[in-house]
């Protein structure tokens, strides 16, 4: 026997045991002959074994690999609910309770697929009643009654969360509740029975009145302000800035100045006008007409007979 053998079945517990053979590098059938050596030497079982493999970090590392995937192939293996929900009365619930109970080392007799093909449901649908079962008998205890049991049962997980005095207020109001349609309103209920303490008055005799005609008259227009615009104020006139002796002499002398300098300058232009004989404005150019050839020979056929005809009469 090798040392690592020896190792192996020396191992004093389930925890030890899955170290040494997770260290040693033996074949896996030489690990289960030393397996079956070592529960006999020790009185350990099977199931010791795999609660100490599945707790070990290795092991549980390896088994969470492709968990995800594992897990949505379980579940769509296991739905026999059809896509109908299950609905939990309380005649189900109370046979979900018979067949959800436990071995002697704590593991529940059925799987959960087992009892969801026995309630035609799905996986899902048995853990959440298995998570209730755990969180009443944490708030009851295991020496609750049946009865008991399956009243904290038939309330919602979140009730169930919120304490054992949130299930027993429900039930309270609940057992307090009027049934539908009998109970009257309270405000109406006691107008009905108190008698009135205001002693009735005599009513006062009225006479009828004649219903006179009435013309519609128009609304009287009430008097407005008449809005008058804002009226400027007149802005402040600026005293003129007193000029100096010196500066009125020049206006003085160039206003004197200027009746001489129109009249020089009308007399140069009548003696220019005389010049020139009082020329007429000159005529504004036209743009000169685009004359065809035959007009332009009859024209100079035309200068030139009246050219013979003046030199005619000279002579």
């Amino acid at each position: 026997m090798t040392k690592s053998e020896e190792t192996i079945l020396n191992a004093a517990d389930p925890t030890a045991y899955i170290e040494t053979s997770l260290k040693s590098r033996l074949p896996p059938a030489a690990k289960a002959r030393l397996a079956r050596l070592w529960m006999e030497k020790t009185g350990y079982t099977k199931e010791d074994i795999l609660r100490a493999r599945n707790r070990h970090p290795y092991w549980r590392k390896k088994k969470m690999e492709g968990s995800v995937e594992r897990t949505r192939r379980r579940l769509a293996a296991h739905d026999y609910s059809g896509g109908v929900e299950v609905a939990w009365t309380r005649e189900r619930v109370d046979e979900f309770l018979s067949l959800n109970g436990k071995d002697k080392n704590g593991r529940y007799a059925m799987k959960d697929w087992q009892l969801a093909e026995h309630f035609h449901a799905s996986i899902p649908s048995i853990q959440y009643m298995r998570r209730k079962c755990r969180k009443v008998e944490s708030l009851l205890g295991a020496r609750a009654s049946r009865a008991k049991v399956l009243d904290y049962l038939m309330r919602a997980e979140s009730v169930l969360k919120r304490g054992a005095a949130a299930v027993e207020a429900l039930a309270q109001a609940a057992k307090g509740r009027p049934a539908r349609g009998t109970a009257a309103p309270k405000a109406m209920a006691k107008s009905s029975t108190k008698p009135s303490t205001k002693a009735a008055e005599p009513k006062k005799a009225t006479t009828p009145q004649t219903a006179t005609p009435q013309t519609a008259t128009p609304p009287a227009a009430t008097p407005q302000a008449a809005k008058v615009p804002a009226k400027k104020a007149p802005a402040a006139k600026m005293p003129a800035a007193k000029m100096p002796t010196a500066t009125k002499a020049a206006k003085k002398t160039s206003g004197a100045t200027k009746p001489a300098a129109k009249d020089a300058g009308a007399a140069k232009g009548k003696a220019a006008k005389t010049k020139r004989g009082e020329a007429k404005p000159a005529a504004t150019t036209q743009p000169a007409k685009q004359v065809s050839p035959k007009t332009a020979v009859k024209a100079v056929a035309a200068s030139k007979a009246a050219a013979k005809k003046a030199s005619a009469k000279r002579s």
